[in-house]
């Protein structure tokens, strides 16, 4: 028996109750055994926008009609955006989803919920779920006694390439590590799931802004998952589609794009209208016939699916096989979407 995965990137609806934002991807959400994405925006029409905080956004509340008939199982909350207007609106949220049936992890009214996995049970197989978030606003990390995001932190630092006394004005070398105690924290969280569920899949809220390259602390971060028992890693955050590596022959996808995001930052490129969406079957023994299919970021218009053999799906295929390349990942485009393996 095996049951039928969907993960999808970012989703940051802000039109009211919007009638199959989804498109002709819906079908494939529906059809899907756990159909899961970031959602990006709190279900809220409460909160006052946090003062100093750039972009700050917020879904109406009547989005959540669209997110369940869609057929969506469970959502990730943690990233950078879901406290932006507060409290309120995230405590509206964790209550909206819970009152709809749909699953969430990520976040929550303190740390110790915030960092509580969920565990799908379907087809026999017990899977669980643990998001995080390094990409972490002032005040957004849950506490013990605080609302918020389930933080892993990552320290940035710059040293210099060369002699700048010699050659002054050169570009700096930046090095980025996740702080251990996080790490050591996740780490222990999926140890612990891994004992109680067949597979355990991670999402982790990171990268850099309109960035596709993988920075060396996603890469450690995934490495310690897939080490401590997860059977897949899945990133967001960028705005645009990054690499796909194989660890131990479990898959990482670093990054998923926007697949629905009503925002158009001024520094938005049409890069960040191209997304993916992660299929696979799952197994005792893992992730079997892993597939992304290539679409059409939804802006204030519904998700439309590529083909991945002609024209821009063909496009966002071969950026994939560029950026999974340095990792020896397999990339193949096909009918049925953009096939990926182990090199």
């Amino acid at each position: 028996m095996s049951v039928r995965l969907l993960f999808g990137g970012d989703v940051a609806i802000l039109r009211d109750a919007p009638e199959n934002p989804f498109g002709d991807l819906t079908t494939h959400i529906r059809n899907a055994d756990l159909a899961i994405a970031n959602l990006e925006f709190a279900l809220s029409d409460r909160g006052t926008a946090l003062r100093g905080k750039i972009y700050p956004h917020k879904s109406p509340a009547s989005v959540l009609a669209s997110l369940k008939d869609a057929g969506f199982n469970a959502f990730n909350l943690a990233n950078n955006h879901l406290l932006d207007y507060g409290e309120e609106p995230l405590l509206d949220t964790l209550d909206a989803l819970d009152g709809a049936g749909i699953l969430r992890f990520g976040a929550g009214r303190s740390l110790a919920e915030a960092e509580a996995p969920v565990i799908v049970e379907h087809g026999g197989l017990r899977i669980g779920l643990l998001g995080v978030t390094t990409t972490l606003p002032t005040g957004f990390a849950a506490t013990a006694e605080q609302p918020g995001v389930n933080p892993l932190r990552v320290a940035t630092a710059w040293r210099a390439a060369v002699s700048l006394i010699e050659y002054p004005g050169t570009a700096p070398v930046i090095e980025t590590n996740p702080v251990a105690e996080d790490l050591e924290r996740l780490v222990s969280s999926i140890e612990k799931l891994k004992v109680r569920t067949d597979l355990v899949l991670v999402y982790v809220h990171w990268g850099t802004s309109m960035t596709e390259r993988v920075h060396d602390f996603q890469r450690k971060i995934a490495e310690a998952a897939i080490e401590a028992g997860a059977s897949a890693v899945f990133g967001g955050h960028q705005h645009v589609v990054s690499g796909v590596e194989f660890i131990k022959g479990r898959p990482v996808i670093h990054g998923l794009g926007n697949l629905v995001f009503d925002f158009e930052a001024p520094f938005f490129t049409d890069a960040t209208r191209r997304t993916l969406v992660f299929t696979a079957e799952l197994t005792r023994d893992g992730l079997t016939d892993c597939r992304l299919i290539p679409c059409r970021t939804g802006v204030n218009a519904p998700v439309e699916i590529l083909t991945s053999l002609v024209g821009e799906g063909a496009q966002i295929a071969d950026t994939v096989r560029r950026l999974s390349e340095p990792f020896g990942t397999k990339v193949t485009a096909g009918a049925r979407g953009i096939s990926i393996g182990p090199g």
